[in-house]
């Protein structure tokens, strides 16, 4: 029996966060009873409130209803949070959303997508072109699509939970405390593996080796897409697993050929030209309104998975082609000033480093203007050299400061700042920066220094994102 059937008055803790809505809306799907409580109210919090849930800010153990019979709870609240504490005086069955998704997956069949950093675009890429090709799969995705959300009233929206009938569930899954391992994937994604989450992980090796376990479990008729350059770095042992390396090399079983990339011109986005090839056929020519190399082979990766599921390739090169993208990916929001504002997601060195040199293909002749907010103090402690070696390509710097995520920061690592990375990359580079104390500060600094025909590229995993639907109000 799958777990949305055991179940009818569900309780979620955090539930405005991006994993625990995409619950919370299956579960008013279908049709049970929800309620939650956040500790901010926010456009997430209103979506659920307009589909049914029952929505409390602030967490108190009066929030808990007396008909609750499961909790589900985000990873940032503790055993101490008050509604968890009584769930448990009363017995109540409590689980994480991670652990919800794993119980929910028993009953799908699961393509599954992890690694550092392109786990969202790879994942939407993939629910697209299967919803396209008629396989309606339930897809789960750490943000919003456009057209997969439908209102209350009926109106098509964005949605980070598209709900389907078949056996399909295409899923994120987060390498973030080893959150994949809820998933036995029939086909699995790894984008890559990069150093990250060291509050949980020893070091890379310990992340390589769960890695590793988790793709142990694809079964012999299933499939693992690979990244060919991860797979190079990484040493992952593939000999009795059922795989395709892709990418960009000849090297790849499935790789991104006569790649053309054009840039944005006269107000209008850029684009990528490629040609997909295996080792026996050209699969034919195609684009992508998506910048970067990187996104190349997330567009490739994705058609390495659709083509095992048995998807035409003719079907999978048109829905690529009409892909529009997602939310806070290279994601543009508007003008200010005669300025281009784009708000982008990226948080690891590798992937600030990749998105700008995507900013720099698409937009060679303008300026370069970057707001970034650093995500988390364990994370800039820990890659602190690696970020201040990433930002070589923007032409004015603000850097805010770090983003103190609830739940998941220690005292210890409390120290690191935002003008420690400033200073360490004035002693670097000679390169325009400057710092912000809280994002407030930093969105006046920017209105300050935008100049006409800029690129104005906001970018983090935490509230700046704010800034940049400010800009374009």
């Amino acid at each position: 029996m799958s777990i949305v059937n055991e179940y009818n008055n569900i309780h979620l803790i955090g539930i405005g966060g991006i994993n625990v809505s995409a619950a919370a809306k299956l579960l008013l799907y279908e049709k049970k009873n929800v309620s939650g409580t956040d500790l901010v109210k926010s456009n997430l919090t209103d979506e659920l409130e307009n589909l049914g849930a029952r929505v409390s800010i602030g967490h108190e153990a009066g929030s808990l209803g007396q008909d609750v019979d499961l909790v589900i709870y985000s990873e940032a609240a503790p055993k101490s949070n008050p509604e968890r504490v009584e769930a448990l005086k009363r017995g109540i069955k409590q689980i994480s959303s991670f652990q919800f998704w794993g119980e929910y997956a028993k009953n799908k069949k699961v393509i599954a997508v992890s690694g550092t950093n392109g786990k969202s675009t790879t994942t939407a890429l993939i629910g697209h072109i299967l919803c396209e090709a008629g396989f309606d799969p339930t897809v789960v995705v750490g943000t919003k699509v456009s057209g997969w959300g439908r209102s209350k009233a009926g109106q098509t929206s964005s949605d980070n939970i598209r709900i389907g009938k078949s056996e399909y569930l295409v899923i994120e899954a987060d390498e973030y405390h080893a959150h994949m391992m809820e998933l036995n994937p029939y086909a699995a994604v790894i984008t890559n593996i990069a150093p990250d989450h060291l509050d949980f992980y020893k070091d890379v090796d310990d992340i390589r080796s769960r890695f590793q376990e988790w793709i142990s479990r694809i079964p012999q008729d299933g499939l693992l897409v690979l990244g060919y350059e991860e797979y190079k770095k990484n040493k992952l042992n593939i000999k009795n697993i059922p795989a395709k390396l892709y990418g960009v090399v000849q090297d790849a079983d499935v790789r991104a050929a006569a790649i053309s990339l054009h840039p944005s011109t006269n107000g209008m986005p850029g684009h990528s030209d490629f040609n997909i090839v295996d080792n026996k056929e050209d699969w034919g020519e195609m684009e992508i309104m998506l910048p970067g190399t990187h996104n190349i082979k997330n567009a490739v990766a994705a058609a390495v998975v659709c083509d095992f599921l048995g998807v035409k390739r003719k079907k999978i090169l048109k829905s690529l082609m009409n892909f529009k993208g997602i939310w806070r990916r290279f994601e543009y929001v508007g003008m200010y000033n005669g300025a281009t504002v784009v708000s982008d997601y990226a948080h690891h060195p590798d992937g600030v480093k990749a998105t700008l040199k995507a900013a720099r293909e698409w937009y060679p002749f303008n300026r370069i203007v970057l707001l970034f907010e650093p995500h988390q103090h364990n994370r800039t402690k820990n890659l602190f050299n690696d970020f201040a070696e990433s930002f070589g390509e923007a032409d004015e710097l603000i850097l805010s400061e770090i983003y103190d995520v609830p739940g998941r920061e220690e005292d210890a690592d409390q120290a690191v700042s935002s003008k420690d990375l400033v200073d360490a990359i004035e002693a670097r580079e000679n390169q325009n920066i400057s710092y912000a104390p809280n994002l407030e500060f930093a969105e006046k600094m920017l209105r300050e220094k935008i100049q006409p025909e800029d690129l104005v590229l906001i970018m983090g995993a935490g509230n700046v994102d704010r800034v940049a639907r400010n800009l374009v109000k």
